[in-house]
C-alpha cells in the first residue's frame, strides 16, 4: 500500500518527460533528499505489482516506464491533473486540509466535532484549529459563518444560495477537466449528473446556442448540486431581483431544463430554484448564433470596454481602438462575466497555468484590463477570469504582430548545381513560407556584382565573407541545426542585445522564508541603490495579490502593478532552500522584473527570454546551484 507521499512522487515522475533527480523532487515536495531516496526505494519494490518500472538513469535521475497501462491506470486513475496538482488528498499540505474541511462542513447538515477530522486526516487538534482560520476566511467571502456549539461541534451558518456557490467553487477547484472523476466526489450521483448534462445539450442544440464545454459542465454541476440539496430538504428562499422578468430568454431555457430534470429525478423545483438556474444561465455566454453581432453596445459593458482600451494603450502602449474583432470578442465575454462576478459565481479556466506560463505578456494586459471591472463592481477579479481576458488580448497581440511583421528578403547562394539549389529553395520556402521571400538563387561568382541594397540576409551553401549583411552558412540538405540558426535571423525576439543583468542586483543563497520576505529584501536593496522609489514594494505586493507570479519549475517572477523604473532590468535572488510561494508551488529562483515606464515596445522580446529560462529545468537547476554571480550572468546570457 503506497503512502500519500509516494503517490505524490509517482505523480511527479509521470508528469515529467525527462528523468528527474531525487534532489529536484525533494525541492518540489518540500522534504529532504534522503527522505525522497528512501521513498523511491519503497516505490521500486512495489512498482512491478502496480504496472510500472522505476528506473535510475545514472547522472540523470529517475524515470517511470509504464509496463501494463491498464493496470497502472486502474491503480492511479486519481493521478490525472490539470496542471495544478493531483486529485488525491495529501493531508501534509495545508491547502488540501482546508479544502477537505470546507467540503465536509458544506455537505454535512449537522454538527461535526474536531475529533472526527483528527482521525481522518491524522493531524493534531492544534493543526486543525489553525486550518479552521483559513476555512473561516473562505466562508467570509460568501458571507457564511463557521459557528461552534459547545459539546455539539461546528457547523456552517448562512444563506443556502451562498452555501451552494461555495460548494461549487470547491468542486471546480478540485476537478481535472471535462472528464473529471466525479464518482470520487460524494456529492455527485454520476447518473444524475450525466442525465442533466444530456438535458442541457438537448436545449443548447434546440435553441442553437453558443456555449463552451466548460460552461456546459459548470451549469450541469450547479444543477446537480441543486438536486442534491433539494433532495436533502434545503431550498433557496430568496434571490435579489426579479430574474424571471429581467432575463426572458434565460427564463425560457431554465424552465424547460427544470421540467425535464423534474421528470428524471422526481424532484419539485419551486420558482426560487428556477431563479437559481437563471443566474447560472446569465453567467454563461448564452447567445443565439444569429444574435452575435447585436451586442456591440451594452450599457455598462460599453464603458468598461472603453476603460480597458484606454488603460491598455496608456500602460502597455497597445492600441486596440481599431481592432473591431477584439472589441466584439471582449464585449461578448464581458456581459456574462459581469453577471458571474455580481452573483459571486465561480468560473474555472483549465488553461490558467498554461496562459500564465506561455503568454505572460497577455496575462499582464489582462491584470491591467481587469482593474476596470474591479473598479466598476468594487470587488476583486480572480485569476480564472483574468486568464479568459488574456486569451482575447493574446489573440489581438498576435493579430497586431502579423500586421507589423516584415517578411525578410533573402538571396540563396548555392555552388552545387541547379538540382540541389532547387531542392534547397523549395525546402526553405516550405518551412519559412510566411517569414521570408527568396528573391533569387545565384552562383557564388555572381555575388560580387549583385545589388544587395534590399536584401536582409544571405543563405549560402559555401562560406562567404560579406560586409554589412548577415550570412547564414547551411548544408545543401538543410539540417535541423541550419533551420534553428535561420530562425534566429528571422526572429527579433531571440536577439538579446539588451543587458538586463548587473552583478549588484544578483543575490545568492539567501535565507528567506516567505514570498513577502523575498519581495521586501529585493525592493529594499533596489531602494538603497536609488533605482526605485519608497513605495515600490507596495506596488510589487499589489501585483502579487492580484494574481501570484509563481509559474512552476521553482521559478517566480514578481513585478510592480505599474511600470515605474527608468529602465527595464532584472533582479535575481537564489534562495538557500525552496519556499511555498502560492497554491503550494515551491520557488527557489526569483526574478524581480523591473519594467521601464517609458520603453514598452521591447517587452515581448524580454518575456520570451524569461519563458525560455522558466521552461528549461536543467538551466534552472544550474542557476540554483551557482556559487558565483559571474556564473549566473554567463548562464542567463
Amino acid at each position: 500500500m503506497l503512502t500519500q507521499r509516494q503517490k505524490n512522487i509517482i505523480f511527479f515522475l509521470v508528469k515529467s518527460a525527462k528523468p528527474v533527480t531525487a534532489r529536484w523532487i525533494a525541492k518540489q515536495l518540500g522534504v529532504s533528499d534522503r527522505t525522497i531516496r528512501k521513498e523511491l526505494k519503497d516505490v521500486q519494490r512495489e512498482s512491478s505489482s502496480l504496472g510500472f518500472e522505476l528506473n535510475l538513469i545514472r547522472g540523470k535521475g529517475y524515470q517511470i516506464q509504464i509496463k501494463d497501462e491498464e493496470l497502472f491506470n486502474r491503480e492511479f486513475n486519481v493521478l490525472i491533473d490539470d496542471g495544478n496538482g493531483p486529485l488525491y488528498t495529501d493531508f501534509t499540505v495545508q491547502n488540501n486540509r482546508v479544502m477537505y474541511l470546507l467540503k465536509q462542513f458544506l455537505l454535512d447538515n449537522g454538527y461535526i466535532k474536531l475529533e472526527v477530522f483528527e482521525e481522518k486526516m491524522f493531524v493534531s487538534k492544534s493543526t486543525i484549529q489553525n486550518d479552521l482560520k483559513e476555512v473561516r476566511k473562505i466562508l467570509e467571502y460568501y458571507h457564511l459563518e463557521l459557528l461552534n456549539r459547545p459539546h455539539y461541534g461546528l457547523y456552517i451558518h448562512g444563506d443556502e444560495y451562498r452555501k451552494r456557490l461555495c460548494l461549487a467553487n470547491y468542486i471546480h477547484n478540485q476537478q481535472t477537466g471535462l472528464d473529471s472523476n466525479r464518482d470520487q466526489l460524494p456529492i455527485f450521483k454520476v447518473e444524475v449528473y450525466k442525465k442533466i448534462h444530456s438535458i442541457i445539450i438537448g436545449k443548447v442544440n434546440h435553441y442553437k446556442i453558443e456555449i463552451s464545454d466548460i460552461s456546459l459542465e459548470n451549469l450541469a454541476t450547479h444543477i446537480t448540486i441543486a438536486c442534491k440539496r433539494i433532495e436533502q430538504g434545503f431550498l433557496i428562499d430568496y434571490i435579489e431581483g426579479n430574474l424571471l422578468e429581467e432575463f426572458s430568454f434565460e427564463k425560457i431555457v431554465a424552465k424547460e431544463i427544470v421540467r425535464e430534470v423534474e421528470v428524471s429525478t422526481g424532484l419539485i423545483f419551486p420558482d426560487t430554484e428556477i431563479n437559481y438556474i437563471v443566474i447560472h444561465l446569465v453567467g454563461t455566454k448564452l447567445i443565439h448564433k444569429e444574435s452575435l453581432t447585436a451586442y456591440s453596445k451594452l450599457d455598462e459593458v460599453e464603458s468598461i470596454m472603453s476603460c480597458m482600451l484606454y488603460r491598455l494603450k496608456k500602460e502597455m502602449n497597445w492600441d486596440f481602438y481599431h481592432d473591431h474583432e477584439f472589441i466584439q470578442a471582449m464585449i461578448l465575454h464581458l456581459r456574462p462575466a459581469m453577471n458571474r462576478l455580481r452573483y459571486k459565481m465561480n468560473i474555472r479556466n483549465p488553461l490558467l497555468q498554461d496562459i500564465k506560463f506561455k503568454y505572460p505578456l497577455a496575462f499582464e494586459g489582462a491584470v491591467i484590463a481587469s482593474k476596470c471591472m474591479k473598479e466598476y463592481l468594487a470587488m476583486d477579479i480572480g485569476e480564472h477570469e483574468m486568464a479568459y481576458l488574456a486569451l482575447h488580448i493574446g489573440v489581438a497581440l498576435e493579430r497586431m504582430k502579423s500586421k507589423d511583421k516584415k517578411v525578410k528578403r533573402i538571396i540563396l547562394v548555392c555552388a552545387s548545381g541547379v538540382g540541389s539549389a532547387k531542392l534547397l529553395y523549395y525546402r526553405l520556402e516550405n518551412i519559412f513560407e510566411q517569414a521570408l521571400e527568396i528573391v533569387d538563387t545565384i552562383n557564388y561568382y555572381r555575388l560580387e556584382a549583385y545589388d544587395l541594397s534590399s536584401i536582409d540576409f544571405i543563405i549560402s551553401t559555401v562560406p562567404i565573407k560579406e560586409e554589412g549583411i548577415p550570412v547564414q552558412l547551411v548544408s545543401t540538405f538543410l539540417e535541423d541545426s541550419d533551420i534553428r540558426e535561420i530562425r534566429k535571423h528571422l526572429s527579433v525576439a531571440t536577439e538579446m542585445n539588451d543587458n538586463y543583468l548587473d552583478s549588484r542586483r544578483i543575490f545568492l543563497k539567501q535565507d528567506l522564508h516567505t514570498r513577502e520576505d523575498v519581495i521586501h529584501f529585493l525592493c529594499d536593496n533596489l531602494y538603497k541603490q536609488n533605482l526605485v522609489t519608497e513605495g515600490y514594494e507596495e506596488l510589487v505586493l499589489e501585483r502579487e495579490n492580484s494574481a501570484p507570479t509563481s509559474f512552476g519549475n521553482l521559478v517566480a517572477i514578481p513585478h510592480p502593478s505599474i511600470p515605474v523604473t527608468n529602465e527595464t532590468f532584472w533582479t535575481i535572488c537564489i534562495l538557500k532552500r525552496p519556499i511555498a510561494w502560492s497554491n503550494n508551488q515551491m520557488v527557489q529562483l526569483v526574478c524581480l522584473l523591473n519594467i521601464s515606464a517609458t520603453k514598452k515596445g521591447e517587452l515581448d522580446k524580454m518575456y520570451r527570454k524569461l519563458i525560455a529560462i522558466m521552461e528549461d529545468q536543467e538551466l534552472v537547476q544550474q542557476l540554483i546551484n551557482c556559487d558565483q554571480v559571474e556564473e549566473i550572468i554567463r548562464l542567463l546570457n
